[in-house]
């Protein structure tokens, strides 16, 4: 049911811009309650898509065992996901502009939990790759969405405090991800985290239908489909690289190769991006500082992230032999003090500034990375690091998506935050790649003989007692070795993210958010918020009919 437009649109929120025949656009500010009510089912929408991968780390070792498969395909397994999430997400994004967010946001949940029920068929590695590979496109279609949906249904003065919501609720999927994946792991077998995603996703959709309004850029630019496939084929080669340096170097010759194709295909977009009339991805936004700032550091972020997980789930399970379900609850601290630092960020901007936030969140995630990397050889060690982990993330995470939200258009919504997290789910793509190739090429390098620690392990147990017991310490040194520069790969690359974030979100100037972002927001005169953009004053009126100016055309 289309929402009748209102005579005097309300000062501090999104305003209808439609046109007749154009489709559904962004609507007037949804009722209080209502609001929140789409911020959670939001919420929990990305939750979902973060419970997948999160439950999947603590699934890892056991689908090493039933697969029989080595590091470099279980690094597949993970990043089959990453490299077709981040390849759609920018199509995905224009398409969710022009055809509608809940359209698109509700029916990539869909197949989401389809995909996940069918995944509990597979018999060998290349399944799991393919259903991975589905879900990284059906969530491709989820994330975008659902934050445009919020901006479109919150007015700028509470945004901050929704995204750090938002953020928040999305976090409970990595804190219940590893211990739900542990459960059902220790009951069910590896297939069983598949399982986790489909009731979740089936009562968002459900509830969706029924709370979630429609919006759309009321142009309906037409989508760049040649645009699209290049951007799929350099992401992905360019992980397939980082892959296979780390298993047979830098001078392989598949390694090249994939280095060619990346290097090609991202020549090609790049070139398609500025010639054609309708580019999946605004490279204005790029010229911004801010966007800039807060979407490296996110990326960056991410990357060291993912690289963490992917060894401290190794490190529990087969180094210090906890059970999938022990391990879920060890990794459990980050999940949490990121929760409560999310609900928190707000006021530590309002306190310190975003440039120092983000920028301070990151120094401590990097910090936590480190101790894990160099000290983490026992659980009480581990836990406080976690928790420096959880308290950067958490922290810097929502300041940084503010910032960025605060210079996208209302109509192209999403594919602003299509691009923001392209960038978050390449860091983590690379992240995974790049710090398991560091792992795997040190580990095998130090140790002759079984490629993983878990191979040296069972090797060990089928040799005499003194034999066995030699080679299982050579190997706890060997992965100890790789696991310490590994960790410092993913420390050195997130302190070069809050150096990023540090140079690009300056204070005022260059930093600052560009005139049009600042009419978008509603050009009031009141106290900055959290993205350092004014608060709509008391006499702000509507955009006007052109939801989407560019900053050139607000300067005199």
């Amino acid at each position: 049911m289309t929402t009748p437009r209102a005579e005097t649109p309300p000062d501090d929120g999104p305003v209808d811009h439609r046109t007749p025949g154009a489709g559904p656009g962004p609507s007037v500010p949804d009722t209080g309650r209502q609001r929140w009510l789409v911020l959670l089912l939001m919420g929990f929408a990305l939750c979902v898509v973060v419970l997948n991968n999160s439950s999947l780390n603590v699934a890892i070792p056991e689908l090493m065992r039933d697969l029989r498969v080595d590091l470099p395909t279980v690094q597949w397994i993970v990043d089959s996901y990453s490299i077709v999430f981040a390849g759609l997400l920018i199509v995905a994004g224009a398409w969710s502009d022009r055809w509608g967010r809940k359209r698109m946001t509700l029916g990539g949940l869909a197949v989401f939990a389809v995909a996940s029920a069918l995944a509990v068929l597979a018999t060998e590695a290349w399944h799991v790759v393919l259903v991975r590979a589905v879900l990284g496109a059906a969530a491709a279609f989820v994330m975008p969405g659902t934050l445009a949906i919020l901006l479109h249904a919150f007015p700028r003065r509470e945004r901050a405090r929704a995204i750090a919501l938002w953020t928040g609720i999305a976090v409970l999927g990595v804190a219940l991800g590893p211990v739900l994946g542990g459960l059902v792991v220790t009951t069910s077998g590896w297939s069983g985290v598949f399982w986790l995603n489909v009731p979740p996703a089936v009562a968002v959709v459900l509830a969706g239908v029924l709370v979630v309004r429609e919006s759309a850029d009321p142009q309906r630019r037409p989508t760049d489909t040649l645009g699209a496939m290049l951007s799929v084929v350099a992401v992905g080669a360019l992980v397939f690289t980082v892959i296979e340096a780390g298993q047979h170097g830098v001078l392989h010759v598949r390694t090249g190769l994939g280095a060619a194709v990346a290097l090609t295909a991202g020549v090609a977009f790049v070139r398609r991006l500025s010639r054609t009339p309708f580019p999946l991805l605004e490279l204005a936004l790029l010229r911004q500082k801010r966007f800039r700032g807060a979407a490296l550091g996110n990326m960056l972020l991410f990357f060291g992230l993912a690289g963490t997980l992917f060894v401290l789930t190794q490190r529990l399970q087969v180094q210090l032999g906890m059970s999938p379900l022990k391990a879920g609850l060890a990794v459990g601290p980050i999940a949490l003090t990121a929760f409560a630092a999310s609900a928190c960020s707000p006021l530590v901007a309002r306190r310190l500034g975003p440039r120092w936030t983000v920028t301070g969140g990151l120094l401590l995630v990097a910090a936590g990375i480190s101790v894990v990397g160099w000290w983490g050889g026992s659980y009480e060690v581990i836990a406080p690091a976690l928790v420096a982990v959880g308290v950067g993330f958490g922290v810097a995470t929502p300041v940084a998506t503010d910032l960025l939200v605060s210079t996208l258009s209302e109509d192209r919504a999403s594919s602003g935050s299509a691009l923001n997290d392209t960038m978050q789910e390449t860091g983590f793509a690379l992240g995974v790649a790049a710090v398991g190739a560091v792992l795997n090429r040190v580990f095998v390098s130090a140790l002759d003989g079984p490629g993983t620690l878990q191979q040296a392990r069972a090797v060990a147990e089928e040799l005499p007692v003194r034999a066995g017991a030699a080679l299982l310490d050579r190997a706890d040194t060997a992965f100890d070795d790789a696991a310490r520069a590994a960790l410092t790969v993913a420390a050195l690359v997130t302190v070069a993210g809050a150096l990023v974030a540090f140079r690009l979100l300056a204070r005022g100037g260059e930093g600052a958010l560009p005139q049009g972002a600042r009419h978008e927001a509603g050009g009031g005169s009141g106290a900055p918020d959290v993205a350092g953009a004014p608060a709509p004053g008391p006499g702000a009126g509507p955009a006007g009919p052109r939801a989407s100016l560019t900053a050139d055309e607000h300067r005199p």
